[in-house]
């Protein structure tokens, strides 16, 4: 879901005699899932630890996501992060949290940067934690690291979210 988009278009059918209420659009979206099946919007996958994953995959995209990560109460946050390799990392690394432990992985498909290159990007923006190329097997080792009351965030792509099994 594009959130500015969304919000745009309440707006143009507002201004085109639609009677839409600010309360309407608020539940609208916090039942996103739920309404449109839609996959992998900020979803909350689990609890004792709190993992939530997200497709954002943009700059915008992570701003927003970074904004719900500081609504959410952890001790520690962990992040499952991998990208695709046709896209500079670097405006979304500058974004991400210093203090959080990364998880560097790579998508099964021939797009996805590979994990080691990403985790060497990741060091110039102060971005520590190791390498697991397979996305099951970081958010494994994510919730080996973690206790019950910190977070796993899984994203950075669209492809890294698809492959989450189990949760």
């Amino acid at each position: 879901m594009n959130l500015a988009g969304v919000l745009a278009t309440v707006d143009v059918l507002k201004k085109n005699g639609f009677k839409i209420l600010k309360e309407s659009v608020a539940e609208g979206l916090r039942n996103t899932i739920t309404l449109t099946q839609l996959k992998g919007r900020w979803q909350k996958l689990g609890d004792h630890p709190l993992v939530i994953c997200d497709t954002g995959h943009n700059e915008a995209g992570i701003k927003e996501v970074l904004k719900q990560i500081s609504r959410e109460k952890f001790a520690s946050l962990h992040i499952v992060w991998g990208t695709v390799n046709d896209k500079d990392p670097g405006r979304m690394l500058a974004l991400l949290p210093k203090n959080a432990r990364y998880y560097f992985c790579q998508a099964k498909i021939p797009r996805a940067m590979n994990a080691g290159e990403l985790k060497e990007k990741a060091k110039a923006y102060q971005l520590e934690g190791e390498m697991v190329e397979d996305v099951n097997q970081a958010i494994d080792q994510a919730r080996k690291n973690c206790s019950p009351e910190d977070m796993i965030f899984i994203g950075g792509s669209t492809f890294v979210v698809a492959e989450i099994e189990g949760l």
